[in-house]
């Protein structure tokens, strides 16, 4: 038995170098569940109730968001928010949009709007509110442009106009439907 003990120590030492070596490669091989987060997309920083305003460069506010909640994902850099209401001030009516959840791109230049989209412009002297009632809305706020690829409804008072598909140019003060367009224009009462 003594001369079998020296003759197993080096086949024992390789076994345990293989199984080392073995469990060594799945180690490195299997990604770490959580990791450094660099993979996941969870927020970073979550605010409830909140209100951003973004000034132009005289100082005067230009668009003021509030929303129930807002998440910030740093792996994209993009922010979700739930119950979004922007309101824009400026030259003529106000213009507010609502809506059930917000997405806001890297810098704050696209913004896109999920679940009953509702765009309303005050009325101004000699005209009615204006609604736009959509599923989905992408606008571009640096460039005054809102579209969308889905149904829409306008109203104005009485008269309404429908259809599929929209791209709204604010400084050009022009829209456009793209499909299935219906409307129903009643003048106004005097």
């Amino acid at each position: 038995m003594k001369n079998r003990i020296p003759h197993l120590l080096p086949i024992v030492l390789m076994l345990f170098l293989a199984a080392l070596t073995l469990w060594l490669r799945f180690a490195l091989e299997t990604p770490v569940p959580g990791g450094n987060g660099r993979d996941r997309h969870d927020p970073d920083a979550i605010i409830d109730n909140f209100t951003l305003t973004r000034l132009d460069e005289q100082g005067i506010a230009r668009y003021a968001l509030t929303a129930n909640r807002m998440l910030h994902f740093s792996d994209d850099d993009t922010t979700e928010i739930t119950a979004p209401r922007v309101v824009k001030r400026g030259e003529g009516p106000t213009l507010t949009i609502t809506a059930e959840r917000g997405t806001l791109a890297r810098e704050g230049n696209e913004a896109f709007f999920h679940g009953n989209v509702l765009v309303v412009r005050a009325a101004a002297p000699g005209s009615e509110e204006l609604r736009v009632h959509t599923d989905s809305l992408h606008v571009l706020p640096d460039e005054n442009i809102a579209q969308t690829d889905e149904a829409v409804t306008i109203t104005e008072g009485r008269s309404s106009l429908s259809g599929v598909g929209m791209l709204f140019d604010e400084d050009a003060r022009r829209f456009a439907l793209f499909s299935q367009v219906r409307g129903r224009f009643e003048q106004a009462r005097k």
